[in-house]
């Protein structure tokens, strides 16, 4: 399969995702947060955020434009600082979440902190047990935003 091809999927599905936030964003809302006004607002303006990101990377797509943030369907690759240990995630929607394959959802506590991360930035993320350090040391995109 040739570059051009899997970098037009890409803007395909993030054109598909866009629009999708844009017409269905409070059917989404409604199903995972039907009574939680605080998470529901939340993430609205995270949905928000997004569609801009979205938005500016469309408009000058490049494959580094498209590897610099994390998306939903990009694969990041951590450092956790304190030790050393790297780990990859990719970052799906609710419905295709499998932890056993790494695949978090953007809705999940390390997914809705790491969304919109940048590449080479340290991100201190809250977990249940307090606070860790991490370092994204590599976003790829790697076709998983599909609907």
């Amino acid at each position: 399969m040739s570059h051009s091809i899997v970098l037009q999927g890409s803007r395909t599905q993030l054109i598909n995702q866009l629009v999708y936030f844009d017409e269905q964003k409070k059917d989404f809302l409604d199903h995972y947060f039907p009574n939680s006004a605080k998470e529901r607002g939340k993430i609205e303006l995270l949905l928000s955020v997004y569609s801009v990101t979205l938005e500016r990377i469309l408009g000058v797509f490049t494959q580094e434009n498209l590897n610099s943030t994390v998306l939903i369907g990009s694969r990041m690759k951590i450092v956790y600082l304190e030790d050393g240990y790297t780990e990859s995630y990719t970052i799906v929607f609710p419905h295709q979440a499998d932890p056993n394959s790494n695949k978090i959802s953007f809705l999940s506590p390390i997914g809705f902190q790491l969304l919109m991360a940048k590449i080479n930035e340290t991100y201190q993320l809250k977990i249940p047990s307090g606070e860790i350090k991490v370092k994204l040391e590599e976003i790829i995109y790697n076709n998983c935003g599909d609907l």
